[in-house]
């Protein structure tokens, strides 16, 4: 199996300690929890996967924290584009017009990032189609060991690592 090719919207060469990345781990999953109880959101996080270099690898250095985020819709009685619509004008920023089909997932992803440079946050759905299109059975999401650190209605337990 081929690895996709994962496109990220800069590349640095900064490195982190496991350190620092463990803690902005143990962050994400109490955000995720923080999401899909805030009614604001238009969307809920059913599903984060862990995968990359932090569990790949020995090393002290890390380049930065893959997640993939697997998110719905809470009330699909409403059209996706007006819901998004209707969340970027209750924004107190200025929101581009074509954000605005968007704007409920990019809200999510930005909540869960908080800013950490170390968190690089994957549209799980996304890659996975991408997989598809190219005949692969599963995205390189699943290639090498991953962890999920969070799936709807599932209990989590043990350490993240």
């Amino acid at each position: 199996m081929e690895r996709l090719n994962l496109e990220k919207p800069y590349k640095t060469e900064t490195t982190y300690s496991r350190e620092t990345a463990k803690k902005a781990l143990e962050n994400v999953v109490q955000r995720i929890k923080a999401v899909n109880k805030n009614k604001e959101f238009i969307y809920r996080i059913t599903k984060a996967v862990l995968f990359g270099s932090y569990i790949n690898s020995n090393k002290e250095k890390i380049g930065d924290l893959d997640i993939a985020i697997y998110i719905e819709l809470k009330d699909k009685s409403i059209p996706e584009f007006e819901q998004n619509f209707a969340r970027a004008r209750t924004s107190l920023n200025y929101v581009p017009l074509i954000l605005r089909f968007i704007y409920g997932k990019e809200e999510i992803y930005k909540y869960i990032k908080n800013r950490k440079r170390v968190l690089e946050i994957h549209d799980g759905v996304k890659v996975d189609e991408d997989a598809k299109k190219q005949n692969e059975k599963v995205s390189y999401i699943y290639f090498d060991k991953y962890k999920v650190i969070y799936e709807e209605g599932k209990q989590q337990c043990g350490n993240l690592y």
